[in-house]
């Protein structure tokens, strides 16, 4: 996996979480629901599971409810269905750049009437103004990503929060790629969204931190305070805080690697790329914008030479339109189809960075060689 930098896409599994996932699926096989021995075992399991993850968000047993998902478009989902039965005014304010699993869902909102306010960027930065202006109308949810997926630029959360705390609006935080990357703190969130792989754990686990129980988005269960039915998936659970906890524990270490990782990157590349920085942001994610070649062309190359990299969020794979937030920050319409994202893990290495670096060299040269060819 050294030529991997692709780990906001999908976290490889980390051996710890394997290797307990492994267990779990041999050692409690149990149905959680189950009134028996073995269903008790996975029912300790399960409410392990929520108290560890609630521990790392700096909550106790008693603060909130802990919903497992199966990802966390899914969360995103479910948060968002179900907090517009507790709306009290009726238009939603979110942003361009959001994730397909929130901007599609609030599509579907608009088709059926709901007023959806979406803001953009200003000079890279969240629009504090037009956020306040907003509020004055009949707001009654907020829906923001915590960190963007494509670029790594983090929402202003404590901000919008100061602005929110006198205000009936309810609030989603879209954090599948915040969690275990920054800190995070769910205070004043009503729900909050994230996701296992992100983090080392198993595809197909997603959660959902819930600041009271929310209304089910499906039909009414038995399972997971009603919310979602269908059987819990413990070993997949436990994988997951064995990975996240784990990732938790040891942040500033990683966030110390991801930052020397992009120094060499800036160090050897910037005379050939634009990299995409801003005052808060991810240390995991790195972009660059190329306007001479779109982002597929990159990732296909890089890729004969070793190196994943994506155009990207996964969740928009071959859809080569223009990037929402380029077009966001007001980059030309041949730019916004050219961003390139770097996203590092626990097995990025620095030598692997700098190939990775000399190989976007490489490949500029090649393009500016081929434009200077050309424009004789």
């Amino acid at each position: 996996m050294n030529g991997y930098f692709d780990y906001a896409a999908t976290h490889p599994m980390t051996q710890p979480a394997l290797d307990h996932y492994v267990a779990m699926a041999k050692g409690v096989p149990g149905n959680p629901s189950s009134l028996h021995t073995h269903g008790f075992i996975a029912e300790d399991y399960l409410t392990e599971a929520r108290r560890l993850v609630k521990q790392a968000l700096g909550l106790d047993m008693l603060r909130g409810k802990l919903l497992f998902t199966g990802s966390g478009s899914e969360s995103n989902y479910i948060a968002l269905t179900s907090l517009r039965k507790r709306m009290k005014g009726s238009e939603v304010i979110t942003s361009w750049q959001e994730h397909d699993s929130v901007s599609l869902l609030l599509d579907e909102w608009e088709a059926e009437g709901v007023i959806v306010h979406r803001l953009k960027l200003k000079d890279g930065q969240f629009d504090h103004d037009k956020f306040l202006h907003l509020l004055d109308r009949d707001i009654g949810l907020v829906t923001f990503q915590h960190v963007n997926s494509d670029t790594g630029w983090v929402l202003p959360l404590h901000n919008i929060l100061c602005k929110l705390k006198y205000k009936k609006v309810l609030l989603h935080i879209d954090g599948v790629q915040a969690l275990g990357k920054i800190p995070v703190s769910v205070d004043g969130i009503d729900a909050y969204s994230f996701s296992a792989h992100k983090v080392g754990g198993p595809k197909g686990v997603g959660g959902l931190y819930m600041e009271r129980l929310l209304p089910p988005p499906y039909y009414p269960g038995h399972h997971q305070y009603g919310i979602r039915p269908g059987t819990i998936d413990v070993p997949g659970i436990s994988a997951f805080v064995k990975a996240f906890t784990n990732r938790h524990e040891n942040r500033t270490r990683h966030e110390r690697n991801f930052l020397a990782f992009r120094a060499i990157l800036k160090e050897k590349t910037s005379s050939h790329v634009d990299w995409l920085e801003f005052d808060d942001q991810s240390p995991a994610i790195l972009s660059f914008v190329s306007d001479k070649r779109d982002g597929q062309w990159w990732m296909t190359e890089l890729d004969t030479l070793g190196f994943q990299v994506s155009a990207g969020s996964a969740c928009r794979a071959g859809q080569n339109g223009p990037n929402r937030m380029l077009e966001s920050l007001g980059y030309e319409t041949s730019a916004c189809h050219g961003l390139v994202r770097i996203s590092f893990g626990e097995q990025t290495t620095a030598e692997a960075t700098a190939a990775l670096a000399d190989a976007i060299v490489t490949l500029a040269r090649r393009v500016e060689h081929h434009e200077q060819t050309f424009s004789r």
